[in-house]
């Protein structure tokens, strides 16, 4: 498991229980990709408080992610 702030740390499991393949890229973002290779970048520290952890959770919706409401 990658380290990720605690805001995130739900998504990545979320993610990586779904079979998609998450892993920090050099400028320390996260990259999520999916099964069938659409891929969503995130902060891996979200400081603009929880509308960028709201953001995410929508893009990886929109790419098929199966996530709580």
């Amino acid at each position: 498991m990658i380290r990720v702030d605690r805001e995130m740390r739900p998504l990545v499991v979320a993610a990586t229980e779904q079979g998609w393949e998450v892993e920090k890229t050099n400028g320390g973002h996260l990259r999520f990709r999916s099964p069938t290779g659409d891929i969503v970048f995130s902060p891996s520290t979200p400081r603009r408080g929880l509308r960028s952890v709201e953001n995410t959770k929508a893009e990886l919706r929109r790419k098929g992610l199966d996530l709580p409401r």
